[in-house]
């Protein structure tokens, strides 16, 4: 499944929602790391669907059209907290994956995140080092601008690390204490 499937999926296991429900959580919520635009919202539920990973119904609305309404199925849970425990050291679609995962957490047991946390470290890591390494020996007449960018690299790189040990902390602080509570109402 894509990126974009596992991110709806894990908006649906929030409660049952129209696509244009979806649409405007998902701008609410992971647009910052991960932006599916809204057709591409209407183009996955059918998918979901079809797959058993959610269900539908239609709902009768006055004076406009008929709405439905989507949401999450055992199966599409199991198969969302399958994606969020698989912890990749590069993930596909990049360091937003390790985001997105944590985001939806909540779904599998507490150590998933430190997990998800300590390899997100690790590719931080390479890209310091591999930033590091540019930084000691720059391309023979690199223009002002590279340099520039590369240090925009470092900078960020150094701050998501540190971000990093802040979401240890707080996760420790939980001691799964939320995402228990959360994933019990479900």
């Amino acid at each position: 499944m894509s990126t974009t499937e596992h991110a709806v999926l894990g908006l649906l296991a929030f409660g049952e929602s129209s696509g244009y429900d979806l649409a405007r959580y998902a701008e609410r919520s992971i647009d910052y790391m991960w932006a599916p635009s809204r057709s591409q919202i209407y183009k996955v539920l059918p998918r979901l669907v079809d797959r058993g990973l959610a269900e539908s119904r239609e709902v009768a609305q006055r004076s406009r059209p008929d709405k439905a309404l989507f949401r999450i199925t055992p199966a599409g849970l199991s198969t969302l907290r399958s994606w969020v425990e698989d912890v990749e050291d590069d993930p596909p679609g990049g360091p937003a994956v390790f985001l997105l995962k944590l985001f939806f957490a909540w779904v599998a047991p507490p150590e998933v995140a430190q997990a998800q946390l300590e390899a997100y470290r690790g590719l931080l890591e390479r890209h310091l080092a591999a930033f590091d390494e540019m930084e000691l020996a720059p391309l023979r007449d690199e223009p002002v601008h590279s340099r520039i960018a590369l240090r925009h690299g470092i900078t960020r790189a150094r701050a998501t690390l540190e971000w990093v040990e802040e979401a240890k902390s707080l996760l420790e602080a939980d001691g799964g204490r939320l995402s228990a509570s959360r994933r019990n109402r479900r």
